[in-house]
């Protein structure tokens, strides 16, 4: 079968395309067939070997995690699916005609439901919803400032925000600002023109995907009692106590009911993914060159099949 891999870490002229053996199927494993692969940073940053000590590669690597596709072999234990069933979620190497997964880490597609959509929602779809619905507990009347809200991870926690009743602030610039407020986030502020401290106090929290000197001063806006949680860093424990909130550096767990919920929310039309470019896979170099430099408008799909 034909996979995106690399043998070292390095720059994007690692990724190539090969040949490789066919996969096997072990208990509670299903081999699927790849429709579209959604690119997420943290595959870049595997690539170039930023998360070596914490998730050290074995080479030759498959990249990739995101797909939606169909179930092409059933492996034992994996009653819940049947051979053609349009499923979606989180397998290992999934920049490639076909991947294994694991029955617990992926869900069914709805019928309304296209493969380039369900390919752009684990890994973002998952760590907005684990973030808005467990960490924040959002809720009707809970004020929530987003930094880095028009970015995959971000719009989806708007929009999930919003469904539950929160009224959302939203960090972002450029052509991004119109896209907040088609949003219907309540105020859309510009960082580059404005700082959020100014216009923003007594938040019932704060959801950082930006991290850095964003993080650092967004502890100040959080009313005390409130929640702060961030993707990116460590939280400053001694300064979320001396601000009398709650700190969580939030890493997103893989769960076949979490997709399924966002499966209902987007059938729903209660949440619609930021769609980018789809390129084909052989232009997998290119693909994450677009996420790596914030170059993407959205969220970058490979087309496999």
């Amino acid at each position: 079968m034909k996979a995106i891999r690399i043998h070292e870490y390095g720059d994007a002229s690692t990724l190539n395309l090969e040949d490789t053996p066919q996969l096997t199927v072990e208990h509670d494993q299903l081999l699927v067939k790849i429709r579209d692969a959604g690119v997420n940073p943290i595959d870049w940053k595997i690539r170039a070997g930023y998360l070596k000590e914490r998730m050290p590669s074995v080479f030759p690597l498959t990249m990739g995690q995101d797909f939606a596709g169909e179930v092409a072999e059933l492996g034992q234990g994996t009653s819940a699916f049947a051979l053609g069933d349009r499923v979606f979620g989180f397998a290992q190497g999934t920049y490639a005609e076909y991947a294994v997964a694991q029955s617990s880490t992926i869900a069914a597609m709805p019928e309304s439901m296209a493969f380039d959509v369900a390919a752009s929602l684990p890994t973002p779809g998952s760590t907005a919803l684990q973030l808005v619905r467990d960490v924040v507990g959002a809720k009707a009347g809970m004020r929530i400032l987003i930094h880095g809200a028009a970015g995959s991870v971000g719009s989806l926690a708007v929009q999930i925000a919003k469904h539950l009743g929160a009224r959302v602030i939203g960090t972002a610039t450029g052509p991004d600002i119109s896209y907040l407020r088609i949003l219907g986030v309540e105020e859309a502020i510009d960082y580059k023109l404005e700082r959020f401290e100014d216009s923003v106090s007594e938040a019932d929290a704060v959801i950082d995907l930006v991290g850095g000197d964003t993080l650092a001063r967004s502890y100040a806006v959080v009313k005390k009692g409130g929640v702060i949680a961030t993707t990116v860093q460590r939280i400053d424990e001694a300064v979320a106590q001396r601000a009398g909130i709650r700190g969580f550096q939030v890493v997103m767990k893989r769960n076949a009911a979490d997709l399924t919920a966002l499966a209902e929310l987007v059938d729903m039309g209660r949440v619609k993914p930021r769609l980018g470019q789809t390129l084909p896979l052989t232009q997998a170099r290119e693909a994450q060159q677009l996420s790596e430099t914030g170059k993407a408008m959205g969220k970058v799909i490979l087309k496999v099949a």
